[in-house]
């Protein structure tokens, strides 16, 4: 069965807040049902299984967590989606990712990767494009990727890009292959370091 929730396609963050919102009811549904039945047997809430069930709250609690912070992203517009899909040609791109840091989280729409060129777009206006690009250059560089990095956050410019990206063949790079992800492209390979980061 393939996995529904996959990183960098379309449609992914709203799929993602479905997911966590229900792991999150899974997991604490479990300690406060084994709360009401000892409580029903029982007749009293003082008891060794009482504590039991609030240890069992943790992970649930835990995944509410995860769950909110899921909620406070959503996925980009199908025209969006359209409009990029149109305008990369033959390059690769990815969706809806948002990669964080301890200071900030980066919210991008889509990342086009061609060659050594990492085009995104974020519809986030208040987004610092430069920080977002340092933070991506300097996570693919320690994962032995040089890559030109570019966040644009006006999307017609971003769809240029896109289509000047598509009409020229990318920069050959010298690449051996990555022992992590055998049998992948350079570009990716790429994608897949993106997604081990990003939420």
């Amino acid at each position: 069965m393939k996995n529904t929730l996959q990183k960098g396609s379309f449609g992914y963050l709203n799929k993602l807040k479905v997911h966590e919102w229900l792991k999150a009811l899974l997991y604490l549904s479990i300690p406060i049902a084994v709360y009401i039945a000892v409580l029903l047997i029982n007749g009293e809430q003082i008891t060794i299984i009482t504590v039991m069930v609030l240890v069992g709250c943790i992970p649930g609690c835990n995944q509410t967590v995860h769950a909110i912070l899921a909620t406070r992203y959503h996925s980009i517009d199908r025209t969006l989606y359209e409009e990029v899909e149109e305008a990369k040609g033959e390059r690769l791109a990815v969706y809806e990712y948002v990669f964080t840091t301890y200071e900030k989280n980066y919210y991008i729409d889509s990342i086009i990767i061609s060659g050594r060129e990492l085009a995104g777009y974020s519809s986030d206006a208040k987004l610092d494009t430069v920080a977002a690009a340092e933070h991506l250059t300097k996570i693919l560089r320690q994962n032995s990727y040089k890559q030109n990095v570019k966040i644009i956050t006006d999307r017609k410019a971003f769809l240029s890009r896109a289509r000047d990206l598509a009409q020229r063949m990318p920069e050959e790079v010298p690449f051996r292959g990555d022992d992590r992800y055998p049998g992948l492209s350079r570009e990716e390979v790429i994608r897949e370091v993106l997604n081990s980061i990003s939420l």
